[in-house]
């Protein structure tokens, strides 16, 4: 028999998995309800196949509700029949119901084992591939439950404070804190889990407070974050660990040096964001534990180039867009909508997986559709009701009043990606439709927003205040939005000005060392990493921060939001170094999509030597470099080893040095 996959209407997994992780989030013990519209699966399903037998087979069907039956020729039959499959043309059609949680089938058989080629009948919309996912394989199997893994884990230490215990793990953890052998007198008391010590300690103020409830002596918590834990002395006698839940993605990239404090960097990147992979990629495991457009985006750069694992990329995409119709910007955030349409286009370029492009495109065009409807009559994307323009966590920003540079500049990236996903679907209309609305966006971007005088793109030219910050101008460079000249004079004027408000956020860290790398300035990407995520490690850091102010002391850090703890200490976006140092030290990038061609361009920067790997779809590309050679093995074809002005061709399994 073939091996079968649970099925479903497609997006019906990731609503139902947003709907629950977005809808779990307390603060100080209350229900904090997402700022975005939350989108429920369907409550029923209709799924066909159509063959032609050569032979006779037999089909079982299983549902994971009772209200579900299915046909086989018109003949209906009941969940568990099995139904034998007489040769020649055979059609079957799944029907089912759930009130709660969302309709599946699973399909034992050969031709017809309930798998992607089965197909949703969307009652006359189109008819689309059934939903699957890896994870679901076997009938006993629960596409409702997500798939985590979990170990055991101890506390390193234990300490004997005021009012209790403090436990610490060691470092931050994301899991269920559980007791046991609990004495029977003692039935519940509130646990204080922190990030931080400091926090621990702070009842009134920390943000995770388990009221336990003991049950035969045991207890056990929901999954929250934590490395510190406080359990009050009216607990006694008891045994305390931790159940760390996680998905078993495994590093298939790897970067390592003879400076020890990058080694610490990459170590703690990678940690960072395997504590946030999750049902999608989180933005932080305390405080929000939601799926955040930004957040996302660049996670899955680090994801490319760290474990490479395309079905949490296609699941986030999912949750972040959810279902039709699109009434507010994804997470509310103009920019977000941006990003989610360059992500696919993006995906495709790393993945060339052309399946979920063309499932996704529809969702594609009324994203466009619904920009399209909320720009001002010259085309550019104004804040309207509803709308947050976030950018970045900064308080230069003119960004209240009109149309900022910023916006128009992703809106512009947007377009550009959005038509080359059109090509890839052969929908040339659409192609030339948004290839003009890039190229006549990007005219008035450079004609309304660059300020001769201030040598840079401004804010935003109606107030008249030329503020100028470093966001959009990094934007410029990166996405390729000016001349040349305009580009030495940004580097210039405002990324080496430092009368310019410096970045304060790890999140658009990413984007402007990603920039300057692009240009071939490393030297700055090297010493920002040493100062500023090594400063975190100098605070103590087992994870990346959501915002780091070298000029705080450690516990200043953690504030934010006018609260003393309400900073995530583990945050997605700080795990980019690794991103970073797998395209511009290792040197390693497609230079078309899913690796047919790419480069290998190392760049020794500040270190005597280094080696590692980046995980392709098809292999590893490993790397060595030092003062007098590099060396290249790769697993693919189709590479070429750039150095100064010379190539060299890699073949595959082959090992290539060439000395310096």
């Amino acid at each position: 028999m073939k091996q079968s996959k649970w099925i479903w209407h497609p997006g019906d997994f990731e609503l139902y998995h947003s709907m629950r992780l977005h809808n779990r989030r307390t603060k100080f013990g209350v229900y904090y309800p997402p700022m975005w519209r939350i989108d429920a699966p369907h409550s029923n399903v209709l799924l066909y196949r159509r063959i032609d037998l050569e032979k006779p087979e037999t089909i079982t069907v299983y549902a994971n509700t009772k209200d579900a039956s299915f046909l086989v020729n018109n003949v209906r039959h009941v969940l568990g029949e099995t139904v034998t499959l007489e040769p020649g043309r055979n059609f079957i059609k799944l029907a089912g119901y759930k009130e709660s949680g969302f309709p599946a089938f699973y399909c034992v058989g050969d031709s017809f084992a309930s798998d992607e080629t089965w197909k949703i009948g969307s009652w006359g919309a189109r008819d689309l591939p059934a939903g699957t996912n890896d994870m679901y394989t076997e009938l006993s199997d629960n596409p409702e439950v997500f798939k985590f893994s979990y170990e055991r884990v101890f506390p390193i230490s234990v300490e004997n404070v005021t009012g209790g215990k403090l436990y610490d793990f060691g470092k931050e953890t994301f899991g269920k804190i559980i007791l046991e052998n609990v004495k029977p007198e003692n039935t519940s008391c509130t646990i204080i889990c922190g990030e931080s010590r400091e926090e621990a300690l702070d009842p009134a103020n920390a943000i995770v407070h388990l009221d336990t409830e003991v049950v035969n002596g045991s207890f056990a918590s929901i999954t929250v974050a934590f490395r510190y834990v406080f359990v009050p002395d009216s607990l006694e006698n008891y045994d305390l660990f931790a159940d760390y839940e996680y998905l078993p993605l495994e590093d298939k990239g790897a970067f390592r040096s003879d400076d020890e404090r990058i080694n610490k960097i990459w170590d703690v990147a990678a940690y960072t964001l395997h504590l946030n992979a999750r049902e999608g990629f989180f933005d932080g495991i305390k405080r929000d534990r939601w799926v955040w457009g930004g957040d996302a985006y660049q996670s899955y750069f680090v994801n490319y180039y760290l474990m490479n694992d395309n079905d949490i990329v296609r699941r986030t995409q999912r949750i972040l867009r959810g279902a039709e119709p699109m009434t507010m910007h994804i997470n509310t955030i103009s920019d977000y909508t941006f990003y989610w349409i360059a992500a696919i286009w993006e995906y495709y370029f790393h993945t060339g997986d052309m399946k979920f492009v063309r499932s996704i495109y529809p969702q594609m065009l009324t994203t466009m559709d619904f920009v399209l409807a909320r720009l001002d009559a010259d085309g550019l994307y104004e804040k309207r009701r509803g709308d947050w323009v976030f950018v970045d966590w900064s308080t230069h920003f003119d960004k209240d009043s009109g149309p900022i540079c910023a916006e128009q500049m992703l809106l512009c990236h947007a377009y550009g990606c959005m038509a080359k996903c059109a090509a890839l679907m052969e929908d040339h209309e659409n192609v030339t439709k948004f290839e003009a609305l890039a190229s006549d966006i990007n005219a008035k971007i450079n004609a309304r927003y660059w300020d001769a005088e201030k040598n840079a793109f401004i804010d935003d030219y109606k107030t008249g205040n030329r503020n100028v910050t470093r966001h959009a101008n990094i934007f410029a460079l990166l996405y390729d939005l000016t001349s040349e000249e305009k580009k030495a004079k940004i580097i210039e004027h405002v990324i080496k000005n430092p009368e310019i408000p410096a970045i304060t956020t790890p999140y658009f860290e990413f984007f402007e060392l990603d920039a300057m790398c692009h240009i071939g300035d490393y030297q700055y990407m090297t010493d920002m990493l040493h100062s500023y995520w090594g400063g975190m490690l100098d605070q103590g850091a087992t994870t990346f921060w959501e915002e780091y102010f070298p000029e705080k002391s450690r516990v200043e850090n953690y504030a934010m939001y006018n609260q003393p703890y309400d900073k995530s200490l583990c945050h997605a976006w700080g795990a980019s170094p690794i991103y970073l140092l797998g395209k511009y030290a290792l040197g390693v990038r497609p230079t078309s999509p899913a690796y047919a061609t790419y480069e290998v361009k190392p760049n020794l920067m500040c270190f005597g030597e280094f080696e590692g790997k980046v995980p392709a779809l098809d292999g590893i590309i490993s790397v060595k470099m030092n003062k007098d050679s590099v060396t290249v093995l790769s697993e693919l074809d189709g590479g070429t080893l750039v150095l100064g002005d010379k190539t060299y061709p890699i073949e595959k399994n082959k090992t290539l040095c060439v000395k310096l």
